[in-house]
Formats: structure tokens, sequence, C-alpha cells
């Protein structure tokens, strides 16, 4: 078996071209030891968001079992592979391009009040 990626967006390249330059604006506000250049106004923060709706949450059934020294089973804990199925979470995430910061929601539910929730988040911190 072999994998293809066909190209089905018309507007990538120019979509592609639009996303380097922001990050060759971001990388050109760094010295050469990678050094934050200060700036007389306030920088501006570039976020790279991605959201995953779906993720299902489980819990075991049974207590985890300490190794037993001495014997083939020394190697680690056991865990009973039965689980229960819990909630389905969305996680929000974002990494600030400028400072590197990881910016983390997990949420219950995946609507657009959880992205305004987000943003709010992030203008606070």
């Amino acid at each position: 078996m072999s994998y293809y990626c066909e190209r089905r967006d018309p507007e990538f390249d120019a979509k592609m071209h639009d996303v380097l330059v922001i990050h060759k604006q971001i990388e050109m506000q760094f010295d050469k030891d990678g050094k934050l250049i200060p700036f007389e106004k306030d920088a501006v923060h570039t976020l790279s968001y991605d959201e995953k709706p779906g993720i299902q949450a489980i819990a075991t059934t049974g207590e985890d079992r300490p190794p037993i020294p001495n014997t083939d089973k020394s190697s680690g804990y056991q865990r009973d592979y039965e689980y229960v199925r819990l909630e389905t979470l969305s996680l929000l995430a974002a990494i600030d391009l400028l400072s590197g910061e990881a910016i983390p929601l997990v949420s219950e539910t995946h609507k657009s009040s959880d992205f305004m929730t987000f943003l709010k988040k992030r203008l606070i911190s």
C-alpha cells in the first residue's frame, strides 16, 4: 500500500505563504541569541490554535496491582483491561508563538461559548 496527498484547496499556496510570512515576522522579533528584542510599543502575540472535540474520558474498573518481587510479574504495576466510559471532553489549546507559552482549556461541551472562555482566559493571563 502506498499513500498520496491530493491538493484539494486551490488557495493552498496563498494560505501557506501567509502562514510562513507570519512565522518569519515572529522570528525577526528575536536576536541571534534567541532573546526577544524589546519594542517601544506592545508586541503582537500570535497564537497557533487547535481543538480536539470528542475525547473519551475513561476510568478503570479495578485497582492497579503492585509488582510481585522475584516473579515474572515484577516488571511493573498491572492494570485490568476493563474500563468504564465517562464523559466526553473537548480540548482547546494554543501556543503563543512569541513566548512559547502553551494555553490549554478542557471543556465538557464544544460550543462557541467555550472558545470565548478560552479567549478571555488568554486576555486575563
